[in-house]
């Protein structure tokens, strides 16, 4: 698995090894999770590499790829498609790091290459713990799936700062990358001041918009031409019931967004610090920590229970514990 630090200079590269020199090969880096691919097509050098360019979104996100090497077919004259034989499969990881390896050498007045990949092995392990605790402080595009429930509001259970694509019931109704806008449609989708709901907004003006927060009480009516349970443009019914919301009940969405954290926040930077330094000290061997009791008859020995909680370092743990969320997707218990 190849993995790359989201760090400047960019853009960033990537390379690889290949069976021949001064051949052709095409490169294919697959999003797993947005089912989509991108195809390059590269020329090895004399010391039979490839060399990958990783711009774009890739220095904007954080996430994993699967990246396939083959043998370019159009090489040799052949007709059929210009994918060969696989010579290179890898998992392509572009990850931020909470703290630069670089500066915590240079912290410790240890600048050679060899220092710096200690200190970048150091971070990972540092960043895989807080990530096992807080479930990470990435950059990142998802998708979502979400079920319309008869309100005007969508809740958004994580840190999103914008939309990118809305479909509602497979039909695209909103797209930041369409050249005329990214509104599809009669109404433009927005997330609410205080960052926890998706709504919508019609396009067109009309007054003030009284959204509903719940889902409408459910009353037994009798026949009349002066109500109707909905309110219908062709309707000459004098009062409804029930008003129309903004995502009907049983309404498919699917939604893709930017999450999670544009820059990580510096607590999180002196936790990754701390815990950076108690590994390159050796003071997280937990075999010599939270030992209750212990005997040497049949060598049994008895653990605290802290000893499978948090990060072994009191600091660190208090830090964290503001961003620990039980609750993972809201729900009804």
């Amino acid at each position: 698995m190849s993995t790359i630090l989201r760090l400047p200079p960019y853009p960033l590269t990537v390379k690889y090894t290949v069976p021949d020199a001064n051949a052709k090969y095409v490169i294919v880096v697959e999003d797993v999770a947005e089912q989509s691919e991108t195809t390059s097509y590269r020329t090895s050098n004399a010391s039979k590499q490839v060399t990958y360019i990783l711009d774009d979104d890739f220095i904007k996100y954080d996430k994993s790829y699967a990246l396939t090497i083959y043998e370019d077919l159009e090489e040799s004259g052949m007709v059929v498609a210009d994918r060969g034989d696989i010579v290179v499969e890898d998992n392509l990881e572009v990850k931020r790091p909470y703290v630069s390896p670089t500066i915590l050498a240079a912290a410790n007045d240890q600048t050679s290459a060899t220092e710096i990949a200690k200190y970048t092995e150091y971070e990972n392990l540092a960043r895989a713990i807080i990530d096992s605790i807080t479930g990470g402080f990435y950059y990142e595009r998802e998708f979502f799936e979400i079920v319309g429930q008869e309100v005007d509001y969508i809740p958004l259970w994580k840190k999103v700062h914008k939309i990118l694509r809305v479909y509602e019931n497979s039909e695209l109704v909103y797209d930041i990358y369409n050249e005329d806008g990214p509104t599809i449609g009669d109404y433009t989708y927005v997330i609410t001041k205080d960052k926890t709901a998706l709504t919508k907004d019609p396009t067109a003006s009309s007054g003030a918009i009284n959204r509903a927060e719940q889902r409408p009480a459910r009353m037994p009516l009798g026949t009349s031409d002066s109500f109707s349970l909905f309110d219908t443009e062709d309707s000459g019914n004098t009062m409804t019931v029930t008003p129309g919301v903004a995502f009907p009940a049983g309404i498919d969405l699917i939604l893709l967004l930017e999450t999670g954290y544009k820059v990580v926040p510096i607590d999180i930077q002196d936790a990754t610090k701390l815990l950076v330094e108690d590994i390159r000290c050796g003071k997280l061997d937990y075999y010599k920590r939270y030992i209750k009791n212990y005997s040497t008859d049949q060598f049994k020995i008895e653990y605290d229970k802290r000893m499978i909680e948090g990060t072994g370092n009191i600091i660190v743990d208090k830090i964290l514990s503001k961003y620990i969320n039980n609750i993972v997707r809201p729900g009804v218990l």
